[in-house]
């Protein structure tokens, strides 16, 4: 088995990280990606993460990115009152799944999370209808959060009692100049 190396994300990782996500979803997503990667910018460094391979006994990484991570640190957000990280996005090749990388990845999030920013709690959101992600989060330590979920649609507004005012625009108040 060839070894794992985690390092911060870098920006020539793009490429690679799309690639993985293609393979992953069957579609290219250039323009979310390159979004991600400016936005990675501003969140420091520890928190994105990716793994490469390499041959055993060998100390030459083979330039093969099989992972990634995107994460993030917030404080009182969503009203938690301490620091907490959250993994935006993961994804590992699909030839190299089960092989302890993703798990890996997030061990590596974790444990900078803790070292660089004293985190003790880790979250992420999963859908519970996908058929693997569920399961990977409960089989390395996550479990069912106090947190709710909470979604509604964008097109639809709501009046002051609560009641459905529907599909509608409204506009915000202008502020006049006065001479």
């Amino acid at each position: 088995m060839k070894s794992v190396d985690i390092r911060e994300l870098r920006k020539d990782d793009l490429q690679a990280v799309m690639k993985i996500d293609e393979v992953i979803r069957g579609f290219p997503r250039p323009a979310y990606w390159e979004r991600r990667f400016i936005n990675a910018e501003g969140i420091p460094p520890w928190a994105s993460l990716v793994a490469d391979v390499r041959e055993p006994q060998s100390n030459e990484v083979d330039n093969r990115m099989v992972g990634f991570l995107f994460g993030w640190a917030s404080i009182w957000d969503f009203g938690l009152r301490d620091e907490v990280g959250w993994i935006d996005v993961i994804g590992v090749h699909p030839a190299y799944r089960y092989k302890g990388i993703g798990r890996a990845l997030v061990n590596e999030f974790s444990r900078l999370a803790k070292d660089r920013r004293r985190i003790e709690k880790v979250f992420t959101l999963v859908n519970p209808e996908e058929t693997e992600t569920p399961g990977f989060f409960s089989q390395i330590g996550f479990a069912r959060g106090k947190l709710v979920h909470m979604e509604r649609s964008a097109g639809h507004f709501y009046d002051k009692a609560g009641g459905l005012n529907g599909n509608r625009t409204l506009s915000a108040p202008t502020r006049r100049k006065t001479p």
